[in-house]
């Protein structure tokens, strides 16, 4: 007696088939997501930072950015007035190797930095590198 539809068999392999499939694509989604979410943390701390320093120049004041490695946050301020411009945690899979407070100064009438120095940023699965540079304030964020 053969009736037009699907035994159990036929059900449960094509089902079988289908969570494997649905398996495979959550986790390196779940990766994907971690790794735009750091991209967009340290994107935004590349803006503060050329905010710091286009603050310095036009406001004609020196301007101090601070890391804070025991909590993983930084801030940036006006040194005349001494109220905080920009405060900011990174991403939780985002960590300082450094646990202690750094602080890098612009100064005016050009935004140069006051010192030079590479601070290593941890992620989840990757390592990047803050490398302030020596001359009118240059920075960049590189991938280790």
């Amino acid at each position: 007696m053969k009736k037009n539809g699907f035994t159990l068999i036929e059900m449960l392999l094509v089902l079988s088939i289908s969570l494997l499939l649905l398996s495979i694509s959550i986790f390196p989604a779940g990766n994907l997501l971690t790794q735009v979410l750091e991209k967009q943390s340290l994107d935004q701390l590349k803006i503060d930072i050329m905010h710091l320093q286009a603050e310095a120049i036009t406001a004609n004041q020196e301007t101090s950015l601070v890391f804070v490695g025991t909590n993983n946050t930084y801030f940036g301020s006006l040194s005349t007035p001494n109220e905080s411009v920009i405060s900011r945690k990174l991403t939780p899979t985002l960590q300082f190797q450094e646990k202690s407070e750094q602080t890098f100064r612009f100064s005016p009438p050009f935004g140069n930095i006051s010192k030079f120095k590479t601070i290593i940023i941890e992620g989840y699965s990757k390592k990047y590198a803050l490398i302030f540079q020596i001359g009118k304030g240059r920075f960049r964020i590189d991938e280790l």
